[in-house]
C-alpha cells in the first residue's frame, strides 16, 4: 500500500472528565448513565446521528436478553437497561412482560436514551468518530476524535470501549481474536399494509414451552415460537425452494415483530463479509438492501397478506453479529455457560442461546442451545496491558460461542452498566481497574438495581 506521510500538528482538547465512553448504543448507555450516577464526570461520543445503537439505528427492534427462555420465564437483566424498558413502555414504545424478545419503537427508544444522559448529566457528542487513542505508560491518555469541528482531542482517567467492534482496544494495541467467517450481517425493514394471516394476535406475551432444563431448541419448537410475531405467515418450505433455486438471496428465519398492526419489521436478510474492513462494510449495505428489494418482492408476489404490501423502510445501518474480540484476562467460553460456571466477580447475568448463525450457503432457521442464566466475570471486560481501558459489549473477552450468546442488546447495556461504575469508582479511589474490590462494584451496581445472580 502506498503511504502518506501526514503533516504534525496540534490539535484542541475540546474536554476532560473522569469517563469517556467511546459507542453509544445499549453498552454505551448502561456505561454512561451508571458512570455519572456512580458520581463521575462523563463524556459519551457516537458516530451516528442518534443513541440507541443496534436498537435504534440498527432497527433491531426485538429487545433481546431481557428474560430467560427458559420456565421460569425469569427477568435476568434490570438497571439501567430496565429503566430504559420501563421508560419507554410508558410512552407506548415498548413491551414490558415475560416474552423471549420484547417489541420496541426505536423513535421512542432514541426519545428515553437522550433524557436518561441528559438527566444525569452526561456530555454527550453525536456525529463524531473515535480516530485514535492517545497512549501514556500503561494507560491511554485519551481519544482523538473527528466530526465537523475537524480534528479533537478527549482526555479522560478511564475510558469504555462500546464500539462493538473494538476499535478502541485494537487502536490501543491490545491482542484480540477474530474468525475466519463471521457471522452474516442483517439489514432489518419495515413493511406496510400486511394484513395479518394468523389467528394469534401479535400483543400476546410470547413464551416458549420449553425446560426448566436447558438444551438444544429445535423443531418444531424452532419455526412455531421463534417468531415474535404469529399474525404474519409465510410459507418457509417455499422460501428455502426458492432460495435453493437461486430465486432468492440468503436469508435467515424469517422472524416478524413490531408493535403496530399492518406493519411489521422483518428480520432476514443474510449478507457475509468483515465490518472492520470498509470495502466490506460498505458492500454489505448495498447488497443488503438490494436484497431487501428481491425478499420484499417475493413475499408480494407469493404469500397471501404481502400482496398490497410495500418496503417502508430499512435500518440506518446494517446490523452486525460479530467482529473482534478482546483477549482479555479472561475468555468467557462456551464450557463455562454450558456448565453454568460460578464466578466469584460476576457484574451481570446472560440468558440468550448460543446463537452462532451459520456459515454462507444456508437459510432459515438454525437450532440453538438454550442454557441456564449465566454469570459473565469482571475480568472478561479488562485487557491486558492499558489499566485505564474497560470493554463492554459483545467485543469482551470470549470464544466465538459464548460470543453467540454475550452479543444480545440488554446483555451488552448490563455489561456497560458494569463497566461505566468500574470506571467511576476507579477514578474515585485512585485505583486501576484490575486492583478494584470487587465488593464495591457489586453494592454499586446492586445499588442502581442490577442483576448479578
Amino acid at each position: 500500500m502506498r503511504k502518506y506521510l501526514e503533516k504534525a500538528r496540534e490539535i484542541d482538547i475540546i474536554d476532560e472528565v473522569d469517563v469517556l465512553v467511546v459507542g453509544g448504543g445499549p453498552a454505551g448507555i448502561g456505561a454512561a448513565v451508571g458512570s455519572a450516577r456512580a458520581g463521575a464526570s462523563v463524556m459519551i461520543i457516537e458516530a451516528m446521528g442518534s443513541f440507541g445503537g443496534m436498537w435504534t439505528n440498527g432497527m433491531v427492534i426485538t429487545l433481546a436478553g431481557f428474560n430467560n427462555w427458559l420456565r421460569p420465564y425469569q427477568r435476568c437483566v434490570n438497571g439501567v437497561m430496565g429503566e430504559w424498558l420501563s421508560l419507554a413502555e410508558k410512552k407506548g414504545g415498548a413491551e414490558n412482560n415475560r416474552s423471549w424478545v420484547l417489541n420496541s419503537d426505536p423513535e421512542i427508544m432514541k426519545l428515553v436514551a437522550d433524557n436518561l444522559l441528559i438527566e444525569n448529566h452526561v456530555k454527550s457528542l453525536l456525529h463524531t468518530w473515535m480516530a485514535d487513542v492517545i497512549p501514556g505508560d500503561g494507560c491511554l491518555k485519551g481519544i482523538i476524535v473527528e466530526n465537523v469541528d475537524g480534528r479533537k482531542a478527549i482526555l479522560a482517567k478511564v475510558i469504555v470501549d462500546c464500539t462493538g467492534n473494538g476499535d478502541v482496544f485494537a487502536r490501543a494495541g491490545e491482542p484480540f481474536f477474530i474468525s475466519g467467517e463471521l457471522q452474516p450481517m442483517t439489514l432489518p425493514f419495515y413493511l406496510a399494509e400486511v394484513e395479518k394471516t394468523g389467528e394469534i394476535p401479535f400483543e400476546e406475551e410470547l413464551i416458549i414451552p420449553f425446560g426448566p432444563e436447558p438444551g438444544f431448541l429445535r423443531e418444531p419448537l424452532l419455526s412455531e415460537y421463534t417468531s415474535r410475531r404469529r399474525d404474519v405467515q409465510v410459507d418457509k418450505n417455499k422460501l428455502k425452494d426458492a432460495a435453493g433455486n437461486g430465486k432468492l438471496p440468503y436469508y435467515g428465519g424469517p422472524w416478524f415483530g413490531g408493535l403496530r398492526k399492518r406493519y411489521p419489521w422483518v428480520n432476514t436478510t443474510r449478507v457475509y463479509g468483515s465490518a472492520v474492513n470498509a470495502s466490506e462494510l460498505t458492500e454489505a449495505e448495498i447488497e443488503g438492501r438490494k436484497n431487501t428489494h428481491e425478499i420484499v418482492e417475493f413475499y408480494k408476489k407469493e404469500f397471501k397478506g404481502f400482496e398490497h404490501s410495500w418496503l417502508m423502510k430499512t435500518a440506518s445501518t446494517i446490523g452486525i453479529r460479530e467482529t473482534r474480540r478482546l483477549d482479555g484476562m479472561y475468555t468467557l467460553t462456551k464450557e463455562d455457560i454450558v456448565t453454568n460456571r460460578k464466578f466469584s466477580d460476576s457484574i451481570a447475568l446472560g440468558t440468550w442461546p448460543v446463537d452462532v448463525h451459520p456459515p454462507k450457503g444456508q437459510s432459515g432457521m438454525h437450532e440453538m442451545y438454550v442454557p441456564l442464566p449465566y454469570q459473565i466475570p469482571f475480568r472478561a471486560l479488562l485487557p491486558k496491558n492499558n489499566d485505564n481501558l474497560i470493554v463492554a459489549g459483545r467485543c469482551i473477552s470470549t470464544d466465538r460461542q459464548a460470543m453467540g450468546t454475550v452479543r444480545v442488546g440488554a446483555t451488552c447495556g448490563a455489561l456497560g452498566h458494569a463497566a461505566g461504575i468500574a470506571g467511576a469508582l476507579a477514578v474515585k479511589s485512585g485505583n486501576t481497574l484490575k486492583n478494584l474490590q470487587y465488593k464495591d462494584i457489586k453494592q454499586e451496581l446492586i445499588n442502581q438495581n442490577a442483576i448479578m445472580e
